[in-house]
């Protein structure tokens, strides 16, 4: 099992990717997302153990802290693995990078390292759509984002971290500062 604590999306953003991705498997291509039980999300950090009580009060903090992101996707990524990973990439804005820091630095405060590529300077902020696609599948991915409806601004909400695979919420919390 592992852990990750992501920033979760507005209400009609969600909707809208939750619709995206029934459109993949309408469309015969395979998303797991809904399947993992996931929620569109931008990830700040993954871990790959944790005990979760003991960052409750500081995700907590942090997420009273930090008022609502305002972001917009601008992009349709994959990355350069195995992993068949198709995402939709928001314009990162020095705000996102503040906060992404931000975080990163009370987690090393608390011990707790996350894996190299959410550091910082690694990260690829990113709304993963499709994971574990078959090489073959992954044009077809791409072009359907491309005439999603999902390329507007929106915020991203809210503060949760989750056990995967399947996803588990273990906390959620409302950004609020």
């Amino acid at each position: 099992m592992g852990y990750a604590v992501e920033l979760y999306i507005d209400a009609q953003m969600e909707a809208a990717v939750r619709g995206l991705w029934q459109t993949l498997a309408d469309r015969g291509v395979t998303s797991l997302m809904p399947e993992l039980g996931a929620r569109p999300h931008i990830s700040l950090t993954v871990f790959d153990a944790l005990y979760p009580p003991d960052v409750h009060d500081e995700l907590q903090n942090f997420a009273t802290e930090v008022a609502p992101i305002p972001l917009q996707f601008s992009a349709v990524g994959i990355f350069p693995t195995a992993e068949g990973v198709v995402f939709l990439a928001p314009v990162v804005t020095p705000r996102l990078l503040d906060v992404h820091a931000a975080f990163h630095a009370r987690m090393a405060a608390l011990g707790l390292p996350s894996l190299s590529y959410y550091r910082p300077g690694n990260w690829v902020p990113h709304c993963t759509v499709a994971i574990n696609l078959p090489a073959d599948q992954i044009p077809a991915a791409v072009a359907i984002c491309k005439a999603a409806p999902v390329f507007r601004a929106f915020s991203l909400v809210g503060l949760d971290l989750i056990e995967f695979r399947p996803v588990k919420t273990i906390y959620e919390f409302p950004l609020v500062g």
